[in-house]
């Protein structure tokens, strides 16, 4: 058996059984199983598995002659010719993974602290300054002490947020640079840190707002904080598609929504 066939199929990836399998197959033409378990000196329950890769691989043809079955190596042409098929498939795909990336969750974040909420802050406020959010929208229960029927709702993470998003957003006078809209629950209209947001985007209310967790879409990212057993909550999931079904449905309530 040559050395460099051996070794430079080795380097291709095939083990030593199946190279033995495959040249006596090269130099035999066409051999059964039995004949090419006694011609390579292999166990025959062994040679079956060895067929089996050999065949996966693409190295042999099966042959079916009456009820007996037969074996041949293809030819080194035809074996890169498969190859080849393969790897366009492959390279067919690149642009497919490349929309799953896009489309498929990135990140899932769930954050429980305050200093993980000034995280999330930290991050949001940073991409509002360095330009990348171009939209920004909110949907709000707003803080439970301007809501007469949720005085005991747990919506403190909100409130914080609010509070800093429109210090920031007064700080870097963003108005101009960001779609800001907001939909709040009737109850918040009127309320003090709602009339600080006047003149920053547009403001639409719905009537009994069933949520008291704070959605914010921007980008890429959706975002939902709230508090729960006096703990700040966070999650924020970076996902394209989620965050255009999000904002679908913000622009469906804006629709229902009243100045």
């Amino acid at each position: 058996m040559d050395n460099k066939i051996t070794s430079l199929l080795e380097e291709y990836g095939l083990d030593k059984k199946e190279i033995k399998v495959y040249l006596t197959l090269v130099e035999k033409d066409e051999l059964n199983a039995y004949s090419l378990a006694k011609f390579t000196g292999i166990h025959r329950s062994t040679t079956y598995a060895v067929i089996e890769r050999l065949l996966s691989k693409g190295f042999i043809n099966k042959i079916e002659k009456g009820e007996k079955i037969f074996y041949s190596a293809l030819e080194i042409n035809q074996i890169m010719s498969k190859v080849k098929e393969k790897e366009a498939i492959l390279l067919s795909l690149i642009p497919e993974f490349e929309n799953i990336k896009k489309e498929g969750v990135s990140k899932v974040r769930v954050l429980e602290s305050k200093e993980s909420q000034k995280q999330f802050n930290f991050n949001l406020f940073n991409q509002i300054r360095s330009g990348k959010i171009k939209e920004l929208y909110i949907i709000s229960g707003g803080p439970s002490s301007f809501l007469e029927d949720n005085k005991d709702a747990e919506d403190l993470t909100s409130k914080i947020f609010l509070e800093n998003l429109l210090k920031e957003l007064r700080k870097k006078n963003t108005k101009n640079k960001i779609e800001f809209k907001r939909i709040w629950n009737i109850k918040f209209k009127g309320s003090n840190i709602l009339n600080l947001f006047s003149g920053f985007g547009e403001d639409k209310f719905l009537d009994k707002l069933p949520t008291l967790a704070t959605t914010v879409i921007y980008g890429e990212y959706v975002a939902y904080l709230f508090t729960l057993n006096k703990i700040p909550q966070v999650i924020e999931i970076q996902n394209k598609f989620i965050a255009e079904e999000n904002k679908a449905y913000f622009f469906y309530l804006w629709k229902q929504s009243k100045p």
